[in-house]
């Protein structure tokens, strides 16, 4: 019960969230995961291009590799660019969030202010604080993560299970809404004074809370990433292929915006359930 109370506080506080953004003037904080977001994937693409010329050119040009050194040079530049472009597009929710710390460190404290009066003085050395904390939860979910979707998929690989391939994308993708509303939450948690460790027993007493604050973040770049990966598909089976591009960049612009409302869903939420104003 307290885990499906908790889930559709999220969700109601997404939209509480929105509102308490406008009432309050606080768009302006839209600006820096737009440019960040899309930053991100111009760059993802960029690598993914360079990779594809040197595939390319190795590919007309394999005649005139006379040497084996030659060859392993350009196979590492191809490996190289992949990398970045696999870093760039596969792992963007994440490098967002670790990027966007500083941001999201001063919005959270910015509601809380607004909600409770508590105030924060600013201290160059605390934010740095809170940055590089806001970061390390960040990246340490990401490798927890993985770690987890490692695991499972090795385990799920040795049943024969007639609904696996449903499974096997539904329970990762679970698990990633889970991890993506823990870094949120760990703003609040942070200016509460808990510990790394206390704040993984606190999300872990409130995971329908964690799950419904990353889950739309999550979605909306799933969807985009869909449309934009499998658009000639779409055109081919469905046409409007100018509905499907307004829709792509619909969906970028939604899951670009959406941390920003994710902090002060995580902020409200949380508000509620141990009441900021005791600090």
């Amino acid at each position: 019960m307290k885990f499906f109370k908790e889930l559709l506080l999220g969700y109601k506080n997404y939209w509480l969230g929105s509102k308490f953004l406008i009432e309050h003037k606080l768009l302006l904080y839209f600006i820096f995961p737009l440019i960040l977001f899309i930053g991100v994937f111009l760059l993802g693409n960029y690598f993914q291009d360079i990779e594809a010329n040197i595939n390319s050119d190795l590919e007309t040009g394999s005649e005139q590799i006379e040497t084996v050194n030659l060859i392993i040079w350009v196979s590492l530049k191809m490996l190289f660019f992949d990398a970045l472009y696999i870093i760039f597009t596969q792992f963007t929710l994440y490098i967002v969030v670790v990027l966007l710390s500083p941001i999201l460190t001063i919005l959270s404290q910015k509601i809380e202010t607004l909600l409770t009066g508590n105030k924060y003085p600013f201290s160059f050395k605390n934010l740095i604080h809170d940055i590089k904390r806001g970061a390390v939860i960040a990246l340490r979910n990401l490798v927890w993560y993985y770690i987890f979707v490692g695991i499972f998929l090795g385990i799920i690989s040795l049943f024969d299970l007639s609904a696996k391939s449903f499974i096997i994308f539904a329970i990762p993708f679970i698990v990633g809404f889970y991890y993506y509303g823990f870094s949120f939450i760990d703003y609040v948690n942070e200016r509460r004074r808990l510990n790394i460790q206390q704040s993984v027993y606190f999300v872990s007493k409130h995971k329908g809370l964690a799950i419904a604050i990353g889950s739309v973040y999550s979605i909306l770049f799933l969807f985009y990433f869909y449309i934009s990966n499998n658009k000639p598909d779409l055109v081919a089976n469905f046409g409007l292929a100018q509905l499907w591009d307004a829709l792509s960049w619909i969906l970028l612009t939604l899951a670009a915006l959406s941390p920003i409302v994710a902090i002060s869903a995580a902020t409200l939420s949380m508000h509620e359930i141990v009441d900021l104003q005791k600090k």
